[in-house]
């Protein structure tokens, strides 16, 4: 065999052998297949991001001295006339009513309706009820609140006047039911041209006692206008 041959043919299987040894596969001919990409195992867990937590703002104690009232401190309601109207029955003597009422047909049968100071130009923070006496074969509008037992010193307090620019001749009234039997404590008659009326009216009369209360509200004069609204109608009860 000639030498050149001999050092071609030894050249070559020592290529073929280096090859080998650092991976590379020798060529067929065709496109060499791409050696999968190296994965990698672990897995990071996400990055834990807290979600905000909303600040609850308390809603300020309403200012009762801009309505004439004495001014409390919180937590010494112990009834709220105005958050449990709807909890409380509503009738005439006739039939019971909706609260509130839902269109005008049912207006005109008298009602309660929940409402806030804008009505009346005052802090919106000032609950109010808003009543209407009936039209039709009645004038007064009664209620009967949830049960609730009073304690010595608890007092009533609200402030009585007609809805702005109504001109109204009504009698405003507070009442109680013990079981089946009902009484009346005090009526406060009411013409659009008085100043608003400031009631503190004690409940010691009936301290221990668990009774119902009543709001009344009677329509005199032109039925029509008398729009009647209680300010802060409630029981305030001191702190021990």
């Amino acid at each position: 065999m000639p030498k050149k041959l001999l050092f071609a043919l030894l050249l070559g299987l020592f290529l073929s052998s280096c090859r080998l040894q650092n991976g590379t596969q020798p060529s067929s001919g065709g496109s060499a297949s791409p050696s999968p990409a190296a994965t990698n195992t672990d897995v990071i867990p996400p990055t834990h991001t807290p979600v905000p937590t909303a600040t609850l703002v308390p809603t300020p104690t309403a200012d009762l001295s801009v309505v004439g009232l004495p001014q409390e401190q919180p937590g010494t309601t112990g009834f709220d006339f105005v958050a449990e109207a709807c909890s409380a029955e509503w009738f005439s003597s006739s039939q019971g009513l909706p609260c509130p009422a839902a269109n005008e047909t049912q207006m005109q049968l008298g009602y309660a309706m929940p409402s806030n100071g804008e009505v009346q130009g005052l802090p919106l923070n000032l609950a109010m009820l808003l009543t209407y006496p009936p039209q039709y074969n009645d004038t007064t509008l009664y209620s009967k609140y949830p049960a609730f037992t009073v304690r010595k010193g608890d007092r009533f307090r609200a402030v009585l006047t007609c809805r702005t620019h109504a001109f109204c001749d009504v009698t405003f009234g507070l009442e109680y039911y013990d079981g089946n039997v009902k009484t009346g404590l005090k009526h406060w008659s009411y013409l659009f041209t008085d100043a608003p009326l400031v009631i503190d009216y004690s409940l010691d009369g009936l301290a221990d006692k668990t009774v119902q209360f009543g709001l009344t509200f009677t329509g005199a004069g032109n039925r029509g206008q008398a729009y009647g609204v209680w300010i802060v109608p409630h029981i305030y009860r001191p702190t021990p």
